[in-house]
C-alpha cells in the first residue's frame, strides 16, 4: 500500500474534451478555437489551485489525447504542473465539442467527434491513480453508484467521494434513484437548479439560508457516511453547506460585483476541485472546502477557458490562492465572526498556498 504522503490527493473521472465556441454574426465576435474543457480538467485545475506548489503533483486525472491534440494545449496542461496522466492514442481524434451560442446569450453543446469517458479499469489499471485518496465524479446518478461499488471493491483503501450530477439526470423522476446513491457519498453537490429540479420544483430560485436549507433537508435523510453532507453551488449568491452533524452555513461568492464575471463554463466543476482538495487536505473541515470551492470558481469565472499561472509566483490569474482569501475574508468579515476557532483554523491550510 502507498504511504498516503505519496498517494494522489484527488483523482477526476470526468472526461477531457476540446471546445469551440461559435457565436451568432450579430455579436461581432471571431469564434474561438481549442479551449480546454470538460468537467475533468476544470475540476483538475480547481484541485491543483488548492494543493498549493508542495502538493499540486498529487492532483490527477486522464488526459485522452488523440492525433489532433494541439501542442498549446498540452503546454497549457503542463503549466498547472498537476500530476495529469497523458493517454496517448494515434488511431482516433481528442474528444472535440462544440458550443453554439444563440442571440440570447443561450449556450448549446454537441460532441464533434466520438466520447472517450474514464473508466474504473483505467484507474485500478494504474499504480498512481489507485492510490488516490478522493475521487470526483460527473455522470449519471446509475454510473456513480456503480463507479463507487466498483472501486470499494477492488481498491485497498475507502476513498472520499464528491459528486455532482448530470444536469440532464435531475428530474424527480430520478430521485428514488438518487436515493440508493446518497449513502456512498461524502459530498453532494448540485447546483440549485439542479436541487430544485430533482425535486420537481420551478420557479423563483430560493435565496436565504432558511430557504436553502429547506432544500437541502430533503437530501439529508440519505446520507449516511460520517462526516458527509451536502453542497448546494448557488451561483453568484455562493453555496450553502449542509451536514449530518447539522453545521450549515451561506458562504457568499467570491465575486460580489458580477461585472468582473467573463464566463461562468467550468465554474461549477472547478468549484467541485477545490472544494474536495481543500476538504482532504483540512482533515474534513467543511468551512476550508466551501471556501476553497469559492475562491477556485471565482478565479476560473475571470476569464474565458483555463486560469493561467505564473509557475514563479504560483499565481493564478494574477494572484495566489493566499491572497485570494485575504480579499475574500476582508469583504465577507461575517465568515470570521460567525465561526467556532475550530474551524476557522482550518483555514490556515489555505494561508499556506
Amino acid at each position: 500500500m502507498t504511504n498516503n504522503s505519496e498517494s494522489v490527493i484527488v483523482t477526476s473521472m470526468g472526461m477531457f474534451i476540446i471546445d469551440d465556441n461559435i457565436y451568432p454574426p450579430s455579436w461581432n465576435r471571431k469564434n474561438d478555437t481549442d479551449i480546454i474543457g470538460g468537467g475533468g480538467p476544470y475540476a483538475i485545475v480547481g484541485a491543483t489551485m488548492i494543493a498549493g506548489r508542495e502538493n499540486g503533483h498529487r492532483v490527477s486525472g486522464i488526459i485522452d489525447k488523440g492525433s489532433d491534440f494541439p501542442k498549446k494545449v498540452e503546454e497549457q496542461l503542463n503549466s498547472w504542473q498537476s500530476g495529469v496522466i497523458f493517454r496517448e492514442n494515434p488511431e482516433r481524434l481528442t474528444t472535440r465539442g462544440v458550443n453554439t451560442y444563440d442571440e440570447n446569450h443561450i449556450r448549446h453543446f454537441s460532441y464533434k467527434n466520438p466520447k472517450k469517458r474514464i473508466e474504473v479499469v483505467d484507474i485500478l489499471q494504474s499504480d498512481k491513480l489507485s492510490t488516490s485518496r478522493c475521487f470526483h465524479l460527473i455522470c449519471s446518478i446509475e454510473r456513480c453508484e456503480s463507479i463507487i461499488d466498483d472501486l470499494n471493491s477492488k481498491l485497498d483503501h475507502t476513498p472520499v467521494y464528491i459528486y455532482e450530477p448530470l444536469p440532464d439526470d435531475c428530474i424527480s423522476t430520478n430521485f428514488d434513484r438518487l436515493k440508493l446513491l446518497l449513502p456512498k457519498i461524502d459530498i453532494f453537490t448540485p447546483n440549485l437548479d439542479e436541487a430544485q429540479a430533482l425535486l420537481g420544483r420551478s420557479g423563483s430560485l430560493p435565496s436565504t439560508s432558511e430557504k436553502l436549507k429547506e432544500v437541502a433537508s430533503h437530501f439529508m435523510p440519505y446520507l449516511k457516511l460520517k462526516n458527509s453532507g451536502i453542497i448546494l453551488r448557488c451561483g453568484p449568491l455562493g453555496c450553502f453547506i449542509n451536514t449530518i452533524d447539522d453545521y450549515n452555513v451561506l458562504l457568499p461568492a467570491y465575486h460580489s460585483d458580477q461585472t468582473k464575471v467573463v464566463d461562468v463554463t467550468g465554474g461549477g466543476n472547478s468549484f467541485c476541485g477545490g472544494c474536495i482538495a481543500g476538504f482532504y487536505l483540512s482533515g474534513g473541515n467543511w468551512l476550508v472546502a466551501g471556501v476553497s470551492g469559492n475562491l477556485v470558481s471565482g478565479c476560473v469565472i475571470e476569464k474565458l477557458g483555463m486560469p493561467l499561472r505564473q509557475s514563479e509566483t504560483n499565481k493564478w490569474n494574477g494572484s495566489t490562492v493566499s491572497e485570494r482569501l485575504d480579499t475574500y475574508l476582508k469583504n465577507n468579515p461575517q465568515i470570521i465572526e460567525v465561526q467556532n476557532e475550530q474551524l476557522l483554523q482550518g483555514l490556515n491550510v489555505l494561508k499556506q498556498v
